[in-house]
Parts: structure tokens; sequence; C-alpha cells
């Protein structure tokens, strides 16, 4: 990995194809429009697996989606991140769970040299964070280091969460993000595999600066947002994508930036939603 990462592809144009059948002689005309053909043939379907993958996205509402990221830092260097959201639809909840190594070893030195540091309390340990989200309510965070009170949860704000999970993707920009990849012209089929027990046609792009001007401001936000900044020159995409057209997996990076995003348990993420009496209020 690199550094940040975005991406975006789409159904390609035959310009270049068609601007070739229109000169030569009789014999390349008929091998261009030959090799025009087979590109609108093969092209065609990328576009048609690509053309719904937006939708596809708003559709689904129960899923996990691993995200794994390398953020810049021009001072400090490269961040590692990783969050995994169980989105689960009965009850209506969203699980994010982050591991940010960089943050536990910050946490650990700074609690170390004040003597506050809890008993068998590792780095990895407060570098991971838990979120249980739920429309209407403040978000609950998990207290499995003890630091907040007693109880093994507190409800709480994201002006107390040492990272805010919308602060590094929100889930509600998903189909954004995704629909902003049936939008580029240089892409092509590269093999297939099986994520998480689903067979998958893969598909690479690119997209450029221009082709990122073009987007719908809504899209290019969420590209944005999830690197973290402009991209940095081309934005470099693959696409895990089944016979549905659902993107199982996503991989975008820039020259600054690499981001990777996988589904699994597509209709049987579910999780523990804490009962009030594990619940306590914030304490600092």
């Amino acid at each position: 990995m690199k550094t940040r990462t975005p991406a975006v592809f789409a159904a390609g144009s035959l310009s270049l194809a068609l601007a070739l059948t229109a000169c030569g002689n009789d014999s390349a005309d008929e091998e261009s429009a030959v090799e025009a053909s087979e590109e609108k043939e093969e092209k065609g379907g990328l576009a048609e697996l690509l053309s719904s993958l937006g939708d596809n996205t708003d559709a689904i509402t129960n899923y996990t989606l691993t995200l794994d990221m390398t953020v810049p830092d021009p001072d400090l260097g490269d961040f590692e991140v990783t969050m995994v959201s169980e989105v689960m639809d009965d009850p209506e909840a969203v699980q994010a769970t982050m591991v940010m190594p960089f943050l536990g070893e910050m946490m650990y030195d700074l609690m170390s040299i004040g003597g506050e540091l809890p008993a068998d309390v590792t780095a990895e340990d407060l570098g991971t964070i838990i979120v249980i989200a739920q429309e209407g309510q403040d978000p609950l965070m998990a207290n499995q280091n003890g630091l907040y009170g007693d109880t093994a949860w507190v409800r709480t704000d994201a002006s107390n969460m040492d990272q805010n999970p919308d602060d590094v993707f929100d889930v509600e920009s998903l189909p954004e993000l995704a629909g902003a990849f049936a939008a580029l012209d240089q892409v092509e089929e590269a093999g297939s595999e099986s994520i998480d027990g689903v067979e998958t046609t893969v598909v690479e792009g690119a997209m450029t600066s221009e082709e990122m001007d073009a987007l719908k401001p809504e899209q290019a936000n969420a590209i944005k947002e999830l690197i973290g900044g402009d991209v940095a020159g081309s934005l470099d995409v693959a696409l895990w994508i089944d016979a549905d057209g659902f993107p199982m997996r996503m991989e975008f990076s820039d020259d600054e930036a690499d981001v990777a995003m996988e589904f699994s348990a597509i209709d049987s993420t579910s999780f523990d939603v804490p009962a009030e009496d594990e619940i306590g209020a914030f304490q600092q």
C-alpha cells in the first residue's frame, strides 16, 4: 500500500475505433469494423456490470464492510487504519470497529508517562475503538479498557471520541462512491476471483482529474472524503463485481494513497446491542 487511495472506472467510449473505421483502405475498414464490434461487445458487458453499482449498493441493508487504508501525514509519516463496519437491519444499527496502531502507541506512551496506564492494557487495546450507532440515539462506545467508568459501554458523542468512525468513512456514502465508478472511460476486464465465496469479475480502470471534475458533486465528495482530499494524479481503480453487478471488493489508489474495501456476511450480519444495564454515562 502507498498512502491514501481512490479510484473510479466506467464503460468506455468507442471514439477511437469509430475514427479508425472512417479512414484507410477497404481491408482496413473491414478489420477495424470487426475490432470495433468486438470492443463494443466487450465494453457492453462491462458497462452492464458497472451501470448498476450505485443502485445495488444502495439496496443492501445487511452486510459487513472491511476498509483498509493508509493515511498520509506530512510530519509523522503513514498511518494504517482498519475499520470494520457491521450493518444490521433488525434492529437497525451499525457497529464500527476501528484499529489504529499509531493512536494506540501514542496513547500508551502518554498514559505511561503520566502514570495513568491501567494494568494489563496494551497499545493494541488502546488503538481499538468500537462504536455502535442507532438512528435517533447518541452513539455507544465500548469501554473495554475500563477508562470511562465501570460499565462495558458508555453513551457519548463524537466530541468524546479519540476518533469518530464517520471521520474515516461514512457507510451512507457507499452508493455515491460505487456509482462514481460507472462513469469511467478507461476500463478493462482483468480476470475472475472469489470474494467471500462469491464469484466475481475483476475490472480495472483509471480516472483522470478531468473525469473527476465531470462527476456529480456528491460522487466527487464521496471519493475526496475517502482519500482525504483531491486526487493526486490519476485515480487507479479495481473492482470485483458479482453476476448481479454488486461490487464485492473495491480498491482505489492515486499518487499518495491506497484504500481497499471488501464486503462479507451479506444478509447474515448480526451483533448484540447492549442492554441498558450495560450502558453508563461517559466519565473522563
